[in-house]
């Protein structure tokens, strides 16, 4: 969906066109390409690459945000994509992941190699949500952009709940909750 971002926003937004030209790289290119450590990390957990990447494979949620971010790339105008994708989603990441890594750690005994994934994303989640944040401020430069960036980081956070969700329902619920009683 970066790639959307990226030929939708105007040549004139040169600094918004550098940073969605960075993020791609650094998600897809780098040497520590992000997709690449996540797989690591599925692997240690005990799945396949091949099952990672069949889409059968993926949860309706998963699905669900992932159609949302596509279509919220393709459809808006870029810096709402980038108040939804950036700021809305990416900038929840590392909050989430600085509580997630410790208990790997501690907890699952995971090594810092096999955690990799999460690590890199608090620090480079950060730095782009505070990118896309100033991003916002200076193109949402009419009272219905600033609008609708406003109603989009809300519909992200909700994407984002519902996603967590159905990971909780399909992976963890059965694991954790207790029967009840009669």
């Amino acid at each position: 969906y970066l790639a959307y971002m990226y030929a939708k926003t105007p040549e004139r937004c040169t600094d918004a066109k550098d940073f969605i030209l960075q993020n791609m790289y650094e998600e897809e290119l780098a040497g520590d390409r992000h997709t690449d450590l996540l797989i690591r990390f599925a692997e240690v957990c005990g799945t396949t690459k091949e099952r990672v990447e069949d889409p059968k494979n993926m949860v309706a949620t998963t699905r669900g945000l992932q159609s949302w971010c596509y279509s919220v790339a393709m459809r808006e105008n870029f810096v709402v994509a980038t108040a939804a994708l950036v700021v809305g989603l990416e900038s929840q990441v590392p909050a989430i992941y600085r509580k997630q890594t410790p208990i790997l750690r501690e907890q699952y005994g995971f090594t810092d190699e096999e955690i990799e994934f999460f690590d890199l994303h608090i620090v480079s989640d950060e730095i782009h949500g505070e990118r896309g944040y100033k991003i916002v401020l200076e193109y949402a430069d009419t009272p219905e952009l600033q609008q609708r960036c406003l109603e989009i980081v809300r519909e992200g956070a909700d994407m984002r709940r519902m996603y967590m969700d159905g990971l909780y329902q399909a992976y963890l619920k059965d694991d954790i909750e207790e029967p009840v009683k009669a």
